[in-house]
């Protein structure tokens, strides 16, 4: 399903998937030295910066991460992709495509389900990229959409300046080294195309984690934090910083409406009970101006000069 990059702008060690522990282990961000760990996952340390105050995991280390979806994805509804997340791709429709026309290059487009939403938009040429060749010919043949290609990021033969709009949903935290992945992007993006992101966000993981490991202990059929395959797991500022970095302006942080529970669909309890805490968090960053966010992220940021970026 997920993404990619090589490091730019300097060389990083390569991570070797079998290292677990933080010894030896470098910022993915800023390549500080000095970390502690955060949480520990099944053995894999998941590591706090010191230096830049960035959470990674010390056992992620595959920089092209394609085997997400196997060799073949099955029939099944796959409720999650399709449905559970519906609410939310509708609102982000009506603030950013509803009335508008262009072209949207979705990076790291898995099965589909998002860009066969986005045909009902006529005003709009839709176009994917993905790793996976399995999710590939799964969007292709399934759903029928020609315009995903099975590409790495930094390999696509679109030129220069192509989109008004790059979406990255659930895909930078998978991306080890994301300053050439978002430097394409950027690249690919017209003057003052959008970049917008969604990402999970480590002010409202971790916590839920250590919550989760102190009722009921490590299982194995438990979401903590994913350390395995998520490299990074970032928090607003860490969004933020790597965006700059990489000639992105005008930063914004959004609230979508959440993904709904799979756990117990129809259950309007759990529906609602996910509602309050999705308006409760809204609120709290609304009062705090931003500073208390434990909503996942949503981001976006419009393209600006490279000359501009304050760490080039």
């Amino acid at each position: 399903m997920r993404s990619d990059p090589r490091a730019m702008g300097g060389t990083r060690p390569e991570m070797n998937p079998s290292t677990q522990s933080a010894v030896g282990q470098t910022c993915l961000l800023c390549g500080g030295v000095q970390h502690r760990p955060v949480f520990t996952e099944f053995g894999i340390d998941i590591l706090r910066c010191h230096q830049c105050r960035h959470v990674f995991s010390a056992g992620a280390g595959e920089p092209h991460y394609e085997n997400f979806w196997g060799d073949q994805v099955d029939d099944s509804d796959h409720l999650y992709w399709k449905k559970a997340r519906a609410r939310m791709f509708e609102d982000f429709f009506s603030r950013f495509i509803a009335g508008r026309s262009g072209r949207l290059l979705d990076m790291g487009s898995g099965l589909g389900f998002f860009l066969a939403l986005m045909c009902r938009y006529s005003n709009w040429e839709s176009y994917g990229s993905e790793i996976s060749s399995a999710a590939v010919r799964y969007a292709r043949e399934k759903l029928g959409l020609a315009n995903v290609e099975c590409t790495r990021l930094e390999d696509s033969k679109w030129p220069q300046g192509s989109f008004d709009i790059v979406t990255i949903w659930d895909v930078l935290d998978h991306v080890l080294y994301p300053d050439p992945f978002l430097g394409r992007c950027h690249s690919l993006l017209k003057e003052g195309g959008l970049c917008f992101i969604r990402v999970p966000n480590i002010a409202m993981h971790l916590p839920r984690a250590r919550m989760k490991k102190l009722l009921w202990g490590m299982r194995p059929n438990m979401m903590y934090l994913q350390a395995r395959d998520h490299p990074h797991h970032y928090s607003a500022s860490a969004v933020r910083r790597v965006l700059e970095r990489n000639g992105f302006v005008e930063i914004q942080f959004l609230h979508l409406r959440p993904v709904d529970s799979m756990a117990h669909p129809g259950n309007p309890l759990g529906g609602g009970l996910r509602y309050l805490w999705f308006q409760a968090v809204r609120a709290l960053a609304t009062l705090s101006g931003g500073r208390l966010n434990y909503d996942n992220l949503f981001v976006v940021a419009r393209k600006g000069s490279l000359g501009d970026s304050p760490n080039r």
